[in-house]
């Protein structure tokens, strides 16, 4: 979102098979969500191509907040038991995650993936990705710009 020159603040993820996405506070007008699913598109494709190494790290709470909270307050470190907190950052973005990542972003181009969608609803962005066949088209709507795969 940030190399799209939109500063959103990223509020929840959730990186399965199954429909992999990220969210984030705030809104995108509706004349603008084509635009922004081409901009994004273009930046993903970008981070895969630089191959940028996965980092993880076990940190003080102190230093986790420091890192994770650098531009926004978006993780609250007090929700965290332990004295530490495992950060992992992705593409030069920290975040307290426990959970799998790709070593590098370009382990996802082998894999051809990208930005598939896009929806903004009562104040919540939601951006998706997933795999990219080569038979795709983009579907506006309303509420939702959405890339739409056939199985011809």
């Amino acid at each position: 979102m940030a190399r799209c020159n939109r500063m959103l603040p990223p509020s929840k993820g959730y990186h399965f098979l199954d429909g992999p996405y990220v969210e984030y506070k705030g809104s995108i007008p509706v004349e603008e969500r084509a635009e922004v699913l081409t901009d994004l598109k273009a930046a993903f494709s970008d981070l895969v191509e630089e191959d940028i190494v996965t980092c993880i790290e076990t940190l003080s709470k102190e230093e986790a907040e420091e890192r994770c909270n650098r531009l926004a307050q978006n993780f609250d470190m007090s929700l965290y038991g332990n004295d530490s907190v495992r950060v992992v950052t992705v593409a030069g973005w920290p975040c307290p995650c426990g959970g799998t990542h790709v070593k590098s972003t370009g382990d996802l181009k082998e894999r051809k993936w990208g930005v598939t969608g896009i929806k903004s609803k009562n104040g919540v962005v939601r951006v998706k990705y997933g795999p990219n066949p080569n038979n795709k088209k983009t579907v506006l709507s309303s509420s939702v710009v959405e890339t739409s795969y056939s199985a011809s």
